[in-house]
C-alpha cells in the first residue's frame, strides 16, 4: 500500500522502494558496498538523486508504464527504468521499505561481478541508442 499511495493520491508517476530509507536486517558489508558503489553510478548516470538503485520493490502509473521502455536485460533494466524516469520528466517518490536478508535470499541475489557487467550494459545501451 506505501509503494502506491503516492500514485494514487497523484504525487508521483513511478514509485521506488528503498532499503536504505528504510530497514534492512542482514545485509553483508561486502553487498552494502557494492550497493552503495552502484547508488553513487546511478546518480551520476541518471543525474537522479536515488538512494536506491537495484531495490525491485517499484510502481508505475499507467503513464510511465506506457512512456518507459525497457531494453535492457538483467538487473540493468533497475538502472535503465530509473533514467528513463529523467528522459522522460516523470514525477517520482522513493519511500521506506523492509528488507531482511537471510541465507535462502543471499543465495539468489546478485554477485558483485554483475555490478560490472550492469555498468557495461548502461553504456553500451547509451552508445546504440
Amino acid at each position: 500500500a506505501r509503494l502506491v499511495a503516492p500514485i494514487e493520491n497523484d504525487q508521483a508517476d513511478v514509485v521506488l522502494g528503498s532499503r536504505f530509507l528504510g530497514t534492512t536486517v542482514g545485509l553483508p558489508w561486502g553487498r552494502w558496498l557494492v550497493l552503495k558503489i552502484g547508488i553513487h553510478f546511478t546518480r551520476v548516470f541518471s543525474r537522479l538523486p536515488v538512494t536506491d538503485t537495484h531495490n525491485g520493490l517499484r510502481a508505475l502509473s499507467r503513464k510511465a508504464a506506457q512512456q518507459i521502455h525497457i531494453t535492457l536485460s538483467g538487473m540493468a533494466h533497475a538502472s535503465e527504468i530509473i533514467e528513463q524516469i529523467r528522459e522522460h520528466g516523470l514525477r517520482w517518490r522513493e519511500v521506506p521499505v523492509t528488507i531482511d536478508y537471510c541465507e535462502e535470499t543471499l543465495t539468489k541475489g546478485q554477485s558483485g561481478w554483475n555490478g560490472f557487467r550492469i555498468v557495461a550494459r548502461l553504456l553500451l545501451g547509451r552508445i546504440v541508442r
